[in-house]
């Protein structure tokens, strides 16, 4: 794909992002497991988003139980914990991950994305940070989604705003805009609202999706 022009290589990464991220990571590990061990690992203390914490804290309550998808180091799960919530869940391919956050007394679970490897009608909300944008199968994901999600749960989904396409990170698949995050979440949610907001820890803006389940 280097070997193309700029212009000609931006030019499908907008027009066909997922044609361009699966070229780009032909012969790549970047969906390996082992490849998220050491991201996270060199990463573990660099990866903290006090804006979308104290967001979900004000959306959410002590009680409600909380799935983290994807959670990388857990900083959000921290975060809440540290303000008295209890029933708290991770989701992440990585079994460092896994092993350091159950080390820190959270409950944790381990699989691979699109699907989600845990029972039906379980949580009062789910959250999805800085994820939808690296699935293949986001229809698939979405309907994972609200599987687990109770009838009357809710789900915050966290994307960069029309920025960090698969030119930009390979390992994206495409990015969104407040439109096209819309239009795909309301394929399988009522949107409730999307919202561009901005993390102190972060340049970038971030597109703030709030939906309900309607199944």
């Amino acid at each position: 794909m280097n070997i193309l022009p700029w212009r000609v290589r931006a030019f499908i990464s907008n027009h066909a992002p997922l044609a361009y991220h699966l070229i780009a990571n032909l012969g790549t590990p970047r969906r390996s497991e082992d490849y998220w061990n050491a991201r996270l690992a060199e990463s573990w203390d660099q990866r903290n988003w006090p804006g979308k914490d104290a967001l979900i804290e004000r959306l959410t309550s002590p009680e409600h139980r909380i799935l983290d998808i994807a959670c990388g180091n857990g900083g959000i799960l921290k975060h809440l914990k540290s303000r008295g919530y209890r029933n708290l869940e991770g989701l992440e391919i990585s079994e460092y991950a896994v092993n350091r956050l159950r080390g820190e007394g959270l409950t944790m679970h381990q699989g691979r994305l699109p699907r989600l490897p845990l029972p039906d009608t379980t949580y009062d909300v789910v959250v999805a940070s800085q994820v939808l944008e690296h699935i293949i199968r986001r229809d698939v994901f979405a309907q994972e989604i609200a599987r687990v999600l109770k009838p009357d749960g809710q789900a915050m989904i966290f994307v960069p705003n029309d920025c960090l396409g698969p030119i930009d990170e390979p390992e994206h698949v495409i990015k969104y805009t407040e439109a096209t995050l819309c239009r795909f979440l309301a394929r399988h949610f009522t949107v409730k609202g999307i919202e561009i907001i901005r993390d102190p820890n972060y340049p970038m803006t971030i597109l703030f999706a709030h939906v309900l389940n309607r199944m």
